[in-house]
């Protein structure tokens, strides 16, 4: 009995920390928003433009009464974030970095209008979200989750802005619910994002009505405190908690009886520099950027290493013993390209043997002697 146990619950354990996850793209008509990096942003100087509200890691929110529930951990705050202008009707694709099949439950959208603007406008008191889309349990559907769903078909999501809504600024809240551990009360894993809109066009709707805090309940036996084994057993109607989805919203994009299997690979990148008010494609060529470092040696070498995308020397020599020699190492990289290391990966660095350039929408950054990384451009 005692290592039955043991091994259940170092199972779920290890389920759970594989299949958290966060959003990483936002996709507008094939131009892709880079999204808060919570391992990498931080310590970037200067902090790159996103276009979410930040969030503090990719575990979940597990208070769904407090005000974390609104943005996710991370302290909701709305100032120096990008936002993305869509047309009221246009299509999003919503790139999750990853998300494992464990975390079963459902995937649901919001929008909230932002009063005056979402640079001031947290969301946080009132009632003001209403729901696009969501997508929590159909028998019909293989898988039937909308979470296994969304893991299926490549881990994202398809939603519409309504068309009908008033044109202005406003939230794009989409989260997944993880109802794996929720038979006990706060057992619910709750992973929000919240993106920054500017919609044109569309009508004068101007629909509200669910506060987050407020539309989740911990005791809600239909929802939120439920047992997924009841539920894939047909014990028990599945309601997804937060209302329903707004009468004019969009039909569901995601109807398909399976889930295709479809990796989003980002193509061009809008902005990531602050400041920035033009969009970058890519493949990009841009003029080669330089840095040059200088160290100290006692020895004499002369060493000329040429790839497709850098070429580096280091040239050294001594006159005597003691004497203080100086060498200096040149890194040359070019944004884009079809092959190289991936995104945040290395692409260099004193005793590194992998690759000197990075893919597409990425530039080879020399962060010290020993490590260059690739960065967006």
């Amino acid at each position: 009995m005692h290592f039955y146990f043991s091994a259940t619950v170092a199972f779920a354990l290890s389920g759970s920390v594989s299949a958290h996850g966060f959003l990483k793209y936002v996709d507008h008509k094939g131009l892709s928003y880079g999204l808060w990096q919570p391992y990498s942003d931080p310590y970037l100087s200067p902090i790159p433009l996103r276009y979410d509200r930040t969030i503090l890691d990719n575990g979940p929110v597990v208070g769904m009464t407090g005000p974390n529930i609104t943005c996710n951990n991370g302290g909701n705050n709305p100032l120096n974030v990008g936002t993305i202008e869509v047309a009221a009707g246009d299509t999003l694709r919503l790139v999750w970095d990853q998300w494992g099949s464990s975390h079963s439950g459902p995937v649901m959208t919001y929008m909230a209008k932002c009063t005056p603007n979402c640079a001031s406008f947290k969301g946080d008191s009132g009632s003001p979200w209403f729901k696009i889309d969501q997508f929590g349990y159909d028998a019909a559907k293989t898988p039937p989750w909308g979470s296994d769903y969304l893991a299926r078909q490549g881990a994202w999501w398809k939603v519409t802005v309504p068309p009908t809504i008033a044109a202005g600024e406003y939230l794009l809240r989409h989260e997944i619910l993880g109802l794996h551990v929720a038979q006990d009360v706060n057992g619910a894993q709750f992973y929000p994002s919240c993106v920054h809109l500017k919609v044109t066009g569309g009508g004068s709707d101007a629909p509200s009505g669910v506060a987050l805090p407020g539309a989740y309940n911990p005791n809600d036996t239909d929802g939120i405190l439920v047992s997924l084994y009841q539920i894939n057993q047909g014990q028990k109607i599945y309601t997804a908690p937060g209302g329903p989805v707004w009468s004019k919203a969009a039909p569901a994009l995601q109807t398909a009886v399976t889930a295709t299997s479809e990796a989003y690979n980002p193509t061009s990148y809008a902005p990531s520099v602050r400041g920035a008010t033009t969009t970058t494609t890519s493949p990009v060529t841009t003029s080669p950027v330089t840095t040059t470092r200088t160290t100290t040696t006692l020895s004499t070498t002369t060493r000329t290493t040429t790839t497709s995308s850098s070429t580096r020397t280091t040239t050294a020599s001594t006159t005597s013993s003691r004497t203080t020699t100086t060498s200096s190492r040149t890194t040359t990289t070019s944004a884009g390209g079809g092959t190289g290391a991936g995104a945040w990966a290395q692409c260099g660095g004193i005793g590194s043997t992998g690759p000197t350039s990075c893919i597409s929408g990425y530039k080879c950054v020399v962060l010290n002697d020993y490590y260059s990384q690739c960065q967006p451009v």
